[in-house]
């Protein structure tokens, strides 16, 4: 719910405070937060908040259900506790026995959770159920920053689900995991998990991997090895030294063989089980085997008889477990868990099943997977066995986890939010404002163009872009958003306007115009964003010295927009955002803000390095897309297919060259290059030079089309003026240059479906095909992929390549040209890998 800080609040008069409480009961008259006046000032009513209660640190809550989630989540919460970060243990109880659990809570020295659900046992449906009912008011209450969970159990899912609705971080450690077998209950509960969750903490590379290829973000993955092996690492040696174990049961170092099942799938059916107890009575030796009170009843109900060499006794505690794996011969079980600290300790294990979730043990020769067959288990637990690598961790992944989260600033979603002001409601500006108020946030959005902010009051949206014109609607309609032409007091003000380039520099009268406007309503205590492109130092060197010469005492932070035009609502959301600020404070504030809609990562930097790093990110791609069309110029001059050429060399498994263009275009690659390098002296001969070189491409296209047409062309059509396609972003975009200098020597009529841009002179497309000798595909908008033309069509895919196979030429197609006589049809020579070039612009 938004609100105004407590430290403005309390510089109001009772007036204003009064009309900001009026204020805030319309926004959400469902929160439970209000704020009221007493005589010790301004206070807080309801449920607590995430970080005022605790000094502004981050609250994480830690979700354990079944005894290897407390084993393998101790290592966290004793990393809590050495760090003072502020944590509380939440139990489910699942399957929850006394003897049990309390003593792994006692045995490994972890403090008693603070709250219980007592879930206790029963089916999926009921355990998931009851867990959601108890532990969402819970998290209402205590309001984590992030909540932790653990493997595979109806206690994991269920946690995350409740965390996510309620816009609470979800880390899930051991994600990844996979045993492809949909009979198992614990299969659905990873992938659910996983899906849902904002941080993914897999154990090896090929959980990394299946996380990727199941579509999920590289921003989300984190390679960080298994809490288990810190865990087995820090107790084993006082399992030797304390456990007893072996001398009560009278067993012998390497004298026994271990057995542990749980699966419900072997223990639960008598069948099953009977199997498993026969396949045991064909090891020759003792084999020990605790046995769950669950299994105990299924012996005891189904008249089971155990052979004399194996010898059962109840469950023991982890210092005795982990004395009797480190201990015997082999270990013959269907546990992951098992599976994986076995190999940690350099025990061979044998799984009775036929899949695993831990295939990393079988590659490195620790286990057999033999299923129920005897002999596959007689010859595994026969088999030579060599020493091998531990592929788990090496005992620092609790620390490596609690690293990610906080060094990347895990923030929740707040119930009391800023106010803001966004300057600028352009492509960023717009869908940043409504974001932000459809999550519940106060923000009046300022354009000084008149017309623009009556378009949008009235529900429209002055520029085309997927899904904007319904959140608009529907954001409206909440009366958290207002469209106005001056800025209004605020908390936090967001600049978001353009930088122009004429001359290859940075422009910020923009930005220096736009801060200036908010002179008369910024406060102290106030935030101000800057999104705006902007080249190294402008915060420091010109927006401070602007908010100092008028003694404000206002914060500045730096956030750059990274969005894809076609595609702004989903990348705002799900990108990371890079924030840099005066203080880290300042930078908090405004990651706390932006926490509201984004979900994507937010890494907090200071202020120069913020400034570059879109900067950055954008050089990068221009110099690659420079080097890609000058193999395209090298193409021309020897003849042959450059799109043919790029795939093949593309095979090459570190090389990934990007198809060619006719230009780079848009408002970030076409000039962020000349801002990074703008105020540095000396010879950067490589990024000028691919600057340069894009920028030339207009004029080697310009020739390639005269080279390609037939002298007798006086007219051109030019299908395409926007910088990429499906965009109606006309900005920087190199078909309008190309137009130019046809323009010329032809007569040329341009169309383009997408762009409005009322200063250019655009044609309906009966106006230019038919009455162009030849047409020109230089936007490659899909809408011409299904288009059949009257007039010959040079398509773009025909365009770019130099080489392609000699056809009969078509009308208005020069005789040195290479295009069939029926390619009057755009989808006709596609050249589908040159979008990425465009796309990326």
């Amino acid at each position: 719910m938004p609100s105004t800080p407590i430290r403005a609040l309390a510089r109001c008069g009772p007036g204003r405070l009064n009309e900001i409480e009026t204020w805030q009961r319309n926004i959400s008259s469902s929160s439970a937060i209000l704020y009221r006046t007493s005589r010790e000032g301004v206070q807080i009513e309801g449920s607590g908040n995430r970080f005022a209660a605790h000094g502004g640190k981050m609250k994480t809550a830690i979700l354990v259900g079944t005894r290897p989630e407390i084993i393998k989540m101790a290592p966290v919460i004793r990393e809590c506790r050495k760090r003072k970060i502020d944590y509380f243990i939440i139990h489910s109880k699942q399957h929850y026995s006394e003897k049990l659990d309390a003593i792994f809570f006692s045995e490994l020295d972890l403090p008693a959770p603070k709250y219980n659900l007592n879930v206790g046992s029963g089916g999926h449906a009921n355990q998931t159920g009851r867990i959601l009912i108890e532990l969402e008011p819970i998290l209402v209450s205590e309001q984590p920053g992030i909540l932790l969970v653990q493997g595979d159990t109806n206690t994991v899912v269920a946690g995350a689900l409740a965390a996510h609705k309620l816009h609470i971080k979800v880390g899930h450690i051991e994600a990844g995991l996979r045993s492809f077998d949909q009979t198992m209950p614990e299969e659905s509960n990873r992938i659910i998990a996983d899906h849902i969750s904002d941080y993914l903490f897999a154990v090896t590379d090929l959980q990394v991997d299946q996380l990727k290829r199941e579509g999920l973000p590289d921003s989300k993955i984190f390679k960080v090895g298994n809490t288990i092996v810190d865990a087995l690492l820090s107790h084993r040696s006082q399992a030797e030294k304390t456990s007893q174990i072996l001398r009560v049961l009278n067993l012998q170092e390497k004298g026994y063989y271990l057995l542990t099942s749980h699966r419900a799938a072997n223990v639960d059916d008598p069948n099953a089980l009977i199997e498993i107890i026969r396949l045991v009575a064909r090891i020759p030796g003792k084999v020990y085997w605790p046995i769950h009170y669950r299994t105990q009843k299924v012996l005891k109900e189904a008249k089971i008889d155990l052979p004399p060499n194996l010898i059962w006794t109840e469950p023991v505690g982890y210092s005795d477990f982990v004395k009797l794996l480190s201990n015997c011969i082999a270990v013959i079980t269907d546990s992951g868990g098992v599976q994986e600290e076995a190999c940690i300790l350099g025990v061979p294990c044998v799984t009775i099943r036929d899949r695993t979730e831990r295939p990393e043990t079988v590659d490195v020769g620790a286990n057999v997977l033999v299923h129920r067959n005897a002999e596959a288990m007689l010859e595994a637990l026969n088999r030579p066995i060599a020493s091998w690598e531990n592929p788990f961790g090496d005992g620092h992944t609790a620390e490596r986890i609690l690293d990610i989260v906080t060094e990347q600033e895990v923030l929740p979603v707040l119930q009391t939010l800023d106010t803001v002001c966004v300057v600028g409601l352009g492509y960023m500006g717009l869908p940043t404002s409504l974001l932000l108020a459809n999550a519940g946030v106060k923000v009046a959005g300022v354009d000084l163009n008149e017309k623009k902010v009556n378009e949008i009051s009235s529900g429209h949206c002055p520029f085309e872009e997927k899904d904007i014109p319904e959140l608009l609607a529907a954001t409206l309609k909440t009366g958290n958003f207002k469209a106005l032409t001056k800025p209004v007091a605020a908390d936090v003000f967001v600049v978001a306007v353009p930088t122009p380039h004429e001359s290859k520099k940075c422009d910020l009268s923009y930005v220096i115009s736009a801060v200036n406007s908010l002179l008369p309503v910024l406060n102290d205590g106030n935030l101000l964003i800057i999104e705006s492109t902007i080249k190294p130092n402008t915060c420091q060197d010109i927006v401070l010295p602007i908010l100092k010469s008028k003694n404000l005492n206002v914060e500045v932070a730096h956030c750059p927009e990274r969005a894809l035009p076609g595609n702004t609502l989903h990348e705002i959301v799900h990108n990371d955002r890079i924030i840099g600020a005066t203080s880290p404070e300042a930078a908090q504030r405004a990651a706390k803000l932006y926490s509201v809609f984004a979900k994507g990562t937010i890494h907090r930097t200071n202020l120069v390095t913020a400034e570059c790093v879109k900067l950055m990110e954008n050089t990068f791609r221009d110099v690659n897309i420079a080097l890609a069309n000058e193999f395209s110029l090298i193409a021309d001059k020897f003849g042959f297919s450059i799109s043919a050429a790029i795939q093949l060399a593309n095979r090459h498994p570190r090389v990934n060259i990007l198809q060619p263009g006719i230009g780079v275009g848009g408002h970030c690659i076409a000039i962020d290059p000349w801002f990074l390098t703008e105020d540095v002296d000396g010879d950067l001969t490589l990024i000028r030079t691919a600057r340069e070189l894009n920028d030339a491409m207009p004029r080697y296209t310009a020739e390639r089309i005269q080279n390609k047409i037939a002298p007798s062309v006086r007219k051109i059509g030019i299908l395409g003026v926007s910088y990429k396609p499906d965009v109606d972003d006309a900005r920087e975009s190199p078909a309008l240059e190309i137009a130019r200098l046809l323009s010329r020597k032809y007569e040329v009529r341009c169309h383009d479906p997408f762009v409005k841009d009322r200063d250019l002179k655009l044609f309906p497309i009966d106006k230019v095909d038919g009455w162009a000798d030849v047409l020109v595909i230089l936007s490659n908008h899909k809408v011409y992929a299904s288009q059949r033309f009257e007039s010959p069509l040079l398509s773009f895919g025909k365009l770019i390549d130099a080489g392609a196979p000699r056809w009969l030429r078509a009308p208005g197609l020069a005789d040195t040209d290479y295009f069939p006589a029926e390619s009057r049809h755009a989808d006709h020579g596609q050249y589908p890998a040159a979008k990425d070039v465009q796309e990326s612009s």
